[in-house]
């Protein structure tokens, strides 16, 4: 797993990262996030063959600021902020396994609490995450709160992501909603507004007209609210364009309070790229099986025991029975390592490694030492403890 390290560079977070193992830069993903600054995410600059900077934020990592002590309403904050940057990333298919999710390395904005994240362009980067649900409770555990009511407020948020039924980013920014409506401002009807909620059927009754009557009639008892003193009263015009304009806005908080009870959520505004004009930008970084434009022949490998044949599209392979760290699972067989062997390909060429397995790996019944790559060929037999494939070149 790529080694991270958070410090600062001219009041500006820097966070460094240097690979480790088989991790090589994804030149697609990393021209993505040069070419396209986006709100709420760092932009990676390469250092070397082995090294990248991420840039473009100030602020403090986001565990030194609830270790510090937050109340409900921040934490609440800190929470949506997150939620709208993910689901945006999830909405136009970024690998999200490749996003860092650790407090370590969030950084938040301590004047407004915006949230920054960056991204690990990466071919087989090790998942710096484990989903969106163990951050929060990270986020919730590390806290520090101001109340014992805040601790309350946060605990049973964190009993609603952690229900039987799942999670999902909307439903848990709806809860938000509920609990911290001052910060869905589009929720919020204007206080001034709320005399004039009448029937949503009938916004336009003849009333409005009392604000076009000649000023000679100011004294009516339904207008006392609006009379000014006569030393006051506007010219004609000036008087008719007056009452158009708060008739404008009589209407306008009319429809607000209609749609106070259920409000449209708005779609979070993180990522400016996608306007029309760069939206054939984004299907450029979707998960990283549509990314990789590799040879139409790929180099493959079929497994004796069942006929099944599997390219080997990536430039690092691995081969094992963890099905969450392999690219090519070898199901029942228990004698077969987690992670038993890789296979690398460099300059159209292959070459096979032992990962210091239990039973070994073989090339054409030869064992081949542990940690060191061996060329492989075509019509090779390759065998993983006693699970025989076929390698063909492509």
């Amino acid at each position: 797993m790529a080694k991270l390290k958070f410090t600062e560079i001219n009041g500006e977070v820097c966070i460094k990262c240097r690979f480790t193992g088989n991790e090589m830069l994804n030149e697609p993903e990393y021209r993505y996030f040069i070419d396209n600054r986006i709100k709420g995410w760092l932009v990676p600059f390469a250092e070397g063959t082995d090294r990248l900077e991420f840039t473009g934020a100030a602020g403090i990592p986001l565990i030194n600021k609830i270790r510090n002590g937050i109340d409900k309403q921040e934490y609440f904050c800190i929470v949506k902020n997150l939620l709208d940057i993910i689901k945006v990333a999830e909405t136009c298919g970024f690998n999200m396994q490749n996003i860092v999710l650790d407090p370590d390395f969030i950084t938040v904005n301590t004047d407004n609490l915006e949230i920054s994240l960056f991204y690990l362009p990466l071919w087989y980067n090790e998942s710096c995450n484990d989903g969106v649900v163990n951050c929060l409770r990270k986020i919730s555990t590390f806290a520090k709160y101001k109340s014992q009511s805040d601790y309350k407020a946060v605990d049973g948020f964190m009993n609603f992501v952690c229900r039987e039924s799942g999670f999902t980013i909307s439903e848990a920014r709806e809860y938000i909603r509920r609990e911290v409506p001052s910060l869905f401002p589009a929720q919020t009807a204007k206080p001034a507004h709320t005399q004039f909620s009448r029937p949503a059927s009938n916004p336009a009754k003849p009333e409005h007209t009392q604000f076009s009557r000649p000023a000679s009639n100011p004294a009516k008892p339904e207008h006392t609210q609006f009379s000014r003193p006569a030393s006051h009263i506007p010219e004609p015009s000036q008087n008719i364009n007056m009452a158009q304009t708060i008739i404008n806005d009589i209407n306008k908080g009319s429809q607000e309070f209609k749609h106070t009870a259920a409000p449209e959520v708005p779609e979070p505004k993180i990522i400016p790229s996608l306007d029309s004009d760069k939206r054939n930008v984004l299907p450029e970084l979707v998960k990283s099986e549509h990314i990789r434009s590799a040879p139409q022949n790929y180099p493959k490998l079929t497994r004796r025991a069942t006929g099944v044949t599997v390219n080997i599209d990536k430039p690092v392979f691995r081969i094992g029975k963890e099905r969450d760290k392999v690219d090519f699972c070898i199901t029942e067989n228990r004698t077969v390592s987690r992670v038993h062997a890789t296979i690398y390909t460099r300059s159209g060429s292959c070459y096979i490694e032992d990962n210091n397995s239990t039973n070994r790996t073989y090339i054409n019944g030869t064992p081949v030492p542990a940690n060191m790559e061996i060329k492989i060929k075509n019509g090779d037999v390759l065998k993983f403890s006693n699970e025989e494939f076929d390698f063909t070149d492509g």
